[in-house]
């Protein structure tokens, strides 16, 4: 029996979204396509209906959900509170959330770490999206690229580190410095000070 174009898409989409989820909570190598397609009620055989390759689904899935996260940041820049905005990206971003359930969060800390040992094809998604998000968060910033790049930066490291140490209570502490820093220098008008 043929599958209709539309549950082929709508598969294609469950698999992206539970491939991106995984990718962030176990990293690309974490990723194996046959616990991918078991998870997603589908056959390890079928794969080949959806994707190409590991890479090809790997790079699907990093584009997508980096174009998710442009979108929301661009969603914010829209409102025209860039200060409110930026100060509610700090608490989100650098939440205990996001630290403790990465399949949720952000992409760049979850796989920054791993762009260099990945094809050309998946490090150039990765490097549109990083760009696509600092344009945002640049007209957060008041059009200020170099501190755009200082506070993506930040927060990536961050969250890189808050995830990276084993005592708990020392990574709450490392998010909330540098979310109070970070807001004490923004807080005056959604720009450094």
């Amino acid at each position: 029996m043929k599958t209709s174009r539309a549950t082929v898409e709508r598969n294609r989409e469950r698999l992206l979204q539970t491939a991106s989820a995984q990718v962030r909570k176990r990293g690309i190598e974490g990723l194996k396509v046959a616990d991918l397609m078991r998870e997603c009620g589908l056959t390890h055989g079928g794969f080949g209906t959806y994707f190409d390759s590991k890479e090809d689904l790997v790079a699907q899935a990093c584009a997508a959900t980096l174009q998710r996260q442009s979108e929301r940041i661009g969603r914010a820049v829209a409102t025209g509170s860039f200060q409110a905005e930026l100060l509610g990206l700090f608490e989100r971003y650098l939440s205990q959330q996001n630290r403790d359930h990465p399949e949720g969060a952000c992409l760049f800390p979850s796989l920054a770490g791993d762009m260099p040992r990945q094809p050309q094809s998946v490090r150039a998604i990765f490097t549109t999206g990083l760009k696509d998000y600092l344009a945002g968060m640049q007209a957060l910033l008041g059009g200020d690229e170099a501190e755009a790049m200082t506070v993506m930066s930040t927060l990536v490291g961050a969250m890189v580190l808050s995830r990276a140490v084993d005592d708990v209570a020392y990574s709450d502490r490392l998010l909330e410095a540098v979310q109070e820093r970070l807001t004490e220098v923004h807080a005056a008008d959604g720009s450094p000070s």
